[in-house]
């Protein structure tokens, strides 16, 4: 069993007030957890307007696999959402 959590920031245009953010955030965590059946949720900079942190964790047999479905999640969030990935913490 082979265990990869990720700590993700991303930057959020357009959102003027937390419900806007609160709107995306909870759109990314919906969307990602239902497509790739891993464990996400906001982890960090809850009342920031344009900032988000997600936690993200993905559980399988290999470190390979673990590794393309953090690829996927990460494509997936850059091309249906209007956010900048800020940057990218692993943690093995």
């Amino acid at each position: 069993m082979f265990v990869e959590a990720n700590k993700i920031v991303i930057r959020i245009f357009d959102s003027f007030s937390l419900k806007d953010k609160r709107s995306v955030i909870k759109s990314i965590i919906t969307k990602t957890h239902n497509k790739f059946n891993v464990s996400i949720s906001e982890v960090e900079d809850y009342d920031l307007l344009n900032k988000a942190t997600l936690g993200i964790s993905v559980v399988s047999n290999s470190n390979k696999l673990n590794q393309q479905i953090f690829d996927n999640i990460i494509r997936f969030i850059e091309e249906n959402y209007e956010v900048e990935i800020i940057s990218i913490e692993n943690y093995y």
